[in-house]
């Protein structure tokens, strides 16, 4: 899943950047309110954590006018404005949810998985199959059949998009924007290695998907035949 993290205070993006990005989720991030505006028309997130008191325009306009362009990606604004009038104006604006600065690592984590479930109910299923590999998209969590696959973050995060593209060819320039970070150089060959691992865990765990490659393109799960299963 991708979030947009929105605040032009560098430390507290570095901060949510890093909490959220420890649950597995691929971060992109602005801080300006043009910055976001511009990504979040461009982009599809699975969620956007917008600050409201942005230095070049206010977080209010930022969320009116991609309602008005018919974006519904969910959008919890979170600021140190606390006062009632503030939060119904968030919440009367298109927000999903509302939360007052300071809030524990905790607590955002708790709001951002209810605000993508929100929108995965709009979307896509929290739970993805291929073959005998599942994902729960809000857990987290990848079995194989009965058995629990361990991967990193990344590993995770490819694997997810690989599965909500199950038989379809991903090319490497969009692993890149929806899988890493908006600044990883797409030349270098940390796709390939990341794959190579993710390949090795599921070849391991059985799973009936493989990740096929297409030379020149990317890459495609393909789940295999029911007589290429090994039981």
């Amino acid at each position: 899943m991708r979030l947009l993290v929105v605040d032009d205070d560098s430390a507290i993006l570095k901060l949510i950047s890093r909490v959220l990005g420890d649950e597995s989720y691929a971060i992109d991030v602005a801080s300006t309110g043009e910055e976001a505006r511009m990504l979040a028309l461009v982009n599809e997130y699975d969620g956007i954590i917008l600050d409201l008191q942005l230095g070049d325009r206010h977080g209010f306009e930022i969320l009116q006018e991609l309602r008005r362009n018919g974006r519904r990606t969910p959008v919890l604004l979170y600021s140190g404005l606390s006062d009632t009038d503030s939060i119904v104006r968030g919440l009367d604006a298109g927000a999903d949810d509302y939360v007052v600065k300071p809030v524990s690592n905790e607590e955002l984590r708790a709001r951002v998985r209810t605000l993508v479930r929100r929108g995965s109910a709009n979307r896509v299923s929290e739970q993805v199959t291929a073959g005998n590999l599942t994902l729960n998209r809000l857990t987290r969590r990848v079995t194989c059949g009965k058995v629990d696959i361990s991967l990193t973050s990344m590993e995770l995060k490819l694997l997810e998009h690989l599965m909500l593209r199950t038989g379809e060819t991903v090319s490497r320039s969009e692993l890149h924007d929806r899988v890493w970070d908006m600044h990883f150089d797409p030349s270098s060959n940390v796709i390939d290695a990341h794959v190579a691992r993710l390949r090795k865990k599921l070849d391991k765990a059985g799973a009936s998907a493989v990740i096929a490659t297409r030379r020149g393109i990317g890459f495609v799960l393909e789940p295999l035949p029911a007589s290429g299963v090994t039981t």
